[in-house]
Order: structure tokens, then sequence, then C-alpha cells
């Protein structure tokens, strides 16, 4: 069984070799090499291309939080004071330790960043090695490591890159319950999902939907119905307990009860408005939007964000008979499929340079039939509708909120497993027929 070695293969115990497949020492050394490999490119790009560069974009708060973080104030608005909760907390918090040099600030949290893209890297090697052969992980950590719309967000100061380590952490962990369901498994696979949604509040979702049935439909021959019940139970309990600190201060803090930002009303408001409903700007986000709606004096965030989404949800209502026009505008742009250049150069007033754009685009056009091949063609130990559910709720966030690529994360991980393991089967093919024909 491919999971029964992936520990010891990544780690330094012994492993179970399979048949025609790497050693586990060669696969062991290969690994880490590629891994180094993806962390100095990281850290190439983040000091060639983002010296001097400015923040733009939402770059600018998590920056800016995470300097007042490390300055003692939590979670103050970093330019006009007063709680604030624009976004979920956790890009700020990975980048606070690194934001005391002053002089240097922005370089360092964008080194930092390019840290954790690196861990992203191992993590889809690990979960590729969960699931399939050694030589199926390289590809994937291979993959993972030169797909420039996972290494693009590492120069960025957001949530992106801290939202791809979590999804593959409870991919993991999700995963791992199945082949070793226990309670510590199910403690990690819930630590994962608040982790997760710390990053992404979206991420969250995956409880239910993925962390919770895998669990209870694992192994039902072997562990007992109320084992399994008690581990879904524990595996919330877990995630709950992760973000109950940042809830708790939410509602405490605002007006209007917040659980997990503030940023759900503007969100919804600049994709349901005139501009985002017709002409160019269909399907995507529009900030000016906001400027129709009268907010009152003094009023804090949870009430400016209630006051927006009351405004999205009554245009929405409007303009139902528009809205499948523009859900399919969304997907299109999100996607990937419609109005690519526009995506591009708007990928730039987010601080990707348009090279690394068009880098990516080429890089999904290839991958995205080989991950539908691999994902038809799956051969694994395991389900393959977990992956499924990631890209699932890539593609839901983007239809009900707006169309770009960067919200494609949670799905992209998947996208690089289905395909390393579609390589693996067309490279074997490709091998066994020249076999013959030379034969």
């Amino acid at each position: 069984m491919a999971s029964s070695s992936a520990a010891d293969d990544i780690g330094s115990g012994r492993a179970v070799d399979h048949g025609g497949d790497l050693d586990q020492r060669r696969f062991r050394r290969w690994f880490w090499l590629i891994v180094a490999v993806a962390g100095v490119w990281r850290v190439l790009y983040v000091a060639v291309a983002k010296v001097g560069e400015p923040l733009v974009g939402d770059q600018i708060y998590y920056s800016g939080q995470a300097v007042v973080i490390a300055d003692g104030r939590w979670f103050e608005h970093p330019f006009f004071g007063g709680y604030a909760a624009d976004h979920v907390p956790l890009t700020s918090l990975l980048i606070a330790p690194v934001s005391w040099l002053d002089s240097y600030v922005v370089m360092s949290q964008r080194f930092a960043m390019a840290v954790l893209g690196t861990a992203v890297v191992a993590g889809v090697g690990l979960l590729a090695r969960l699931l399939t052969t050694r030589r199926v992980a390289l590809i994937a950590t291979v993959t993972a490591a030169l797909y420039a719309n996972l290494w693009m967000n590492d120069g960025l100061l957001m949530a992106e890159t801290p939202a791809a380590a979590g999804v593959a952490a409870v991919l993991v962990a999700a995963y791992w319950y199945r082949w070793q369901p226990g309670v510590r498994v199910a403690v990690l696979a819930g630590v994962a999902v608040g982790v997760a949604g710390l990053a992404r509040a979206e991420l969250l979702l995956l409880g239910p939907v993925l962390v919770a049935p895998l669990i209870f439909f694992a192994r039902r021959a072997s562990v007992p119905l109320s084992s399994r019940v008690g581990h879904v139970a524990v595996a919330g309990a877990m995630a709950a307990l992760v973000i109950a600190p940042w809830v708790i201060r939410n509602q405490v803090r605002f007006e209007e009860s917040t659980i997990m930002s503030t940023q759900d009303g503007l969100a919804l408001l600049g994709s349901n408005c005139p501009e985002a409903y017709y002409g160019d700007g269909i399907g995507f986000w529009i900030l000016s939007c906001a400027d129709r709606v009268e907010v009152p004096a003094g009023a804090d965030q949870s009430v400016v964000s209630s006051l927006y989404r009351e405004a999205a949800v009554d245009y929405a209502r409007l303009e139902l008979d528009r809205l499948p026009t523009v859900v399919a505008a969304r997907l299109g742009r999100g996607l990937s499929v419609w109005r690519t250049d526009a995506m591009v150069n708007l990928n730039v007033g987010e601080g990707r340079e348009t090279w690394a754009s068009r880098i990516g685009l080429w890089q999904w056009w290839l991958l995205a039939p080989l991950a539908l091949f691999g994902a038809i063609r799956w051969r694994s130990w395991a389900p393959r509708w977990p992956l499924v559910v990631c890209f699932g709720l890539s593609v839901a966030l983007i239809a009900t909120l707006y169309g770009i690529p960067r919200f494609r994360i949670a799905g992209e991980v998947s996208v690089v497993v289905f395909a390393a393991l579609a390589i693996d089967q067309l490279a074997t093919r490709f091998s066994s027929s020249r076999s013959q024909a030379t034969s």
C-alpha cells in the first residue's frame, strides 16, 4: 500500500519497497533535492523580481497588520487604529515574527512567504506519496515546484500561500486517518481545518464536506460506528478550538455579529453591482461599487459590512435573470478560459508580473486537461473525491464571488496531484510503446 511507507520515505525510518518503483533512499534524496531547488527558486524570485516593488492591494493591509502585531498591538487597524478584522489572521500572524526590521520589513515578510511556499511544495509531495507511488510523488513535487500559479503567490503578502499550505495539511491528515484511523489523527485533521480557515475563511467548509465524511466512512468494517462518530466530533471540536479565540474576539469587539472577517460585505457588493453585471467588468469585482452605499459616520467595520452585504443581496435579487450570465463570466475568468489577457493585466494590480501570470496561464492550460485525465484514470488505495471536493470548493467560490485565478488555490493542490498521476501513466504508456516498437 502506497501510504504505508509515506512518512518513512519522507523521514528516516524503514519503508516497504514497491516493485518497479524507486527505492526509498533514492526517493528521499531526490525529494529533498527538489524541495531545496524549489526553495532556492522562490528566494531568487523574491530577491530579483520583488526588490523595490511597492505593495498593492490586500498586501498593504497584511503587511501593515503584521507590523502592528510585531509591535504588540494585536490586530488593530494598521492605518486607522481601532479594532480590525478586514481579513482572517493567519497570513499576518505568519509574517509578524519577521516584521521587526523596519528598514527591510517588506522584503523580510516576502522571504518568509517564500519559505512557506517551499513547505507547500513538500506538502504536495507528501500528499502524493500518501496516495500513490514514489515516482508519482516526485513528479507531483517537481510540478508543484515549477507551477507558477503557486510560486508567484509566494512573493506576495497575501492569503494564497498560507491557504495552499492549509489545504495540503487538511488532505494529508484526512487521508492519513483513512489509512490509520485514531483519535490523534482526527485531532490533527481538525487542527488542520481550523488553521486553513484562519488562512481563508471558506476553507472551514473542508471540515463538514471533506474531513467529516472521510472519517465517518473510513474502514467501516474495522472501526466501530461509535468510534467514527466520536472521531468526527473530536475533529470538529479541534477545528472550533483553533478558531475560537479569533471568533470570540470578533463577537466581543464588533457591534454586529462577526464570525471570521468584516470583508464579506465588500466582497459581495463589489461583485454584485451594475459594473460587475454589465460591460467589460462583468464577472469581476469593482471597488467603486462601495461608493453607492451611504455609511453612517463612525460606524464600525461590522456595521459597514452589514450595509454592504444588504446592498449586494438587494441588487442580486433585482438582477436574478442576469445572474446565470454573470456566473458564467465569473467561471470563465476564474478558470482562465475567457478574457485571459484581461485577467493577466488585472493580476498586475495585485503584484503579479505579467510574465509570471502568462507562464501560469500556459501551465494551467497544460495541467488542467492532464488533471482531468488523471482524475478519470485514478489509481490509488484511497478515494479521489476529496481532491475533487477541493477543486469544487474553488469553483463554488468563483461562482459565488467573482472570477480571478487566485481563487483556484484550494483546487490547485488537487490539479498538481491529478496531473502527476496522468504524466506518470502517459510516460509509462510511451515507454511501453517504444519498447514494443524496438523489440
